[in-house]
């Protein structure tokens, strides 16, 4: 997790998207890089230890992880789907997560205060609609 931190310093970065949705058992299928949350710029590194994928995340939308500098920073599951759809969304990809399984401690409300942070309507609305296109199609633990 520490390369997570030297790869986006001065900014701070959790695990999340389809790493941290797997990491909480809600998808089966093993990520092939480490997915990442940061202000920092989008891009992609390659390591020894592997390969990540750095999404930028405007500051508002940066919370929503827990951990510590010496275990590394994991969105919780709600925020790991929120992530994971508004990036989709955002750049006008479908959503489509058939496997998707919510634990029973998931709570939908905390997805609807995270939409309500996202500065464009536009945004907004297409990341509510591909919250719920996921929670429709998820099954429950």
């Amino acid at each position: 997790m520490l390369d997570v931190f030297i790869m986006t310093a001065p900014f701070p970065a959790y695990v999340s998207f389809w790493s941290a949705l797997h990491r909480h058992d809600m998808i089966e299928q093993i990520p092939r890089q480490i997915s990442v949350a940061s202000p920092d710029r989008t891009r992609h590194v390659k390591t020894t230890i592997g390969a990540y994928s750095i999404h930028h995340l405007a500051p508002e939308l940066f919370d929503g992880y827990r951990g510590s500098q010496d275990s590394g920073y994991l969105a919780t599951a709600e925020k790991a789907l929120f992530d994971t759809v508004y990036i989709r969304a955002s750049r006008g990809a479908q959503i489509f997560l058939p496997e998707l399984s919510l634990p029973k401690s998931f709570d939908e409300q905390r997805l609807g205060g995270w939409t309500h942070r996202i500065a464009t309507a536009r945004a907004r609305t297409l990341t509510a609609r591909g919250l719920t296109e996921a929670l429709r199609q998820a099954s429950r633990q």
